[in-house]
């Protein structure tokens, strides 16, 4: 299944019909996750999401209100803000900065460059397995409950 542009699928589980809701709630969990960056695909099966599918449950509040959360905020806030959010979440989601330099059609020095800025702003060393994983949670928090956020 291929959905057109601006279109989010999220799949539940397969179940008996007095299951249903259950399977609707875990397909309205997986859409959230749903084309969020441009390494995430626009169908996404709940299943495959593991742990992060309880990203979505938490609350808005307290996600925006988490430092690290404000600082992916303040990040998308810079006048290529977009840009560094696809730049940081290519870069935790591959294994080198060459490898998301490619996923972005971008020279790895332009990446090495983003990162760097984004290292700052978010005082984490993206080099840092611990790091990376954090400045990941904190990508995917703010793009769940970002205030523009048509998954909401």
């Amino acid at each position: 299944m291929r959905p057109g542009p601006g279109v989010a699928v999220g799949l539940g589980p397969a179940v008996a019909p007095e299951r249903l809701p259950e399977s609707w709630a875990q397909a309205r969990r997986a859409a959230r996750f749903a084309g969020l960056g441009p390494t995430w695909p626009r169908v996404v099966d709940a299943a495959g999401l593991g742990a992060q599918v309880l990203l979505a449950d938490i609350p808005e509040d307290a996600a925006l209100a988490h430092p690290d959360v404000s600082a992916v905020a303040r990040l998308e806030a810079e006048p290529d803000g977009p840009q560094m959010l696809a730049t940081l979440e290519a870069v935790c989601r591959t294994r080198s900065l060459r490898e998301a330099a490619k996923l972005l059609s971008l020279h790895h020095s332009s990446v090495a460059h983003r990162v760097a800025r984004a290292e700052r702003v978010l005082a984490m060393s993206l080099s840092d397995p611990s790091d990376r994983q954090r400045a990941h949670t904190a990508v995917l928090l703010w793009r769940l409950n970002a205030p523009d956020n048509w998954r909401n």
